[in-house]
């Protein structure tokens, strides 16, 4: 496993911001570690300077209706799903309610079906 180090940024680690640590990524991205900022480049086969950038936890969305030009009620699919979730994620949330605004039921049990789908790929 090849691991990232996100470096030279103000961490929110839980006790408040840390000017100290460093991130480690693996390979799918997510953290594998905070350790001190002196030893992500022993650890680590890419480094990227954050510049003094934060680094914070996702943010959660409980209620989603769509994003980058979709909306769930007129495409409640798994692909709908995948591309509201790409939208989102640019800005900074990593999880997701897909929601509907008041439809019929139809729509409802396409909506559902398609979040239940969404959910076991990890869309």
């Amino acid at each position: 496993m090849a691991l990232r180090a996100l470096v030279n940024a103000r961490v929110l680690a839980g006790d408040g911001f840390r000017d100290d640590l460093a991130v480690l990524l693996d390979d799918a991205g997510d953290i594998a570690a905070l350790v001190p900022a002196g030893q992500a480049r022993l650890q680590a086969g890419e480094v990227r300077d954050l510049q003094g950038g934060w680094l914070l936890p996702g943010f959660i969305d409980a209620q989603v209706n769509g994003g980058g030009g979709v909306l769930f009620n007129n495409d409640a699919t798994v692909e709908a799903i995948a591309a509201i979730g790409r939208a989102h994620r640019r800005f900074g949330t990593t999880g997701f309610l897909p929601t509907l605004i008041s439809d019929e039921a139809p729509v409802m049990a396409r909506a559902v079906d398609a979040t239940r789908a969404a959910t076991r790929r990890r869309c």
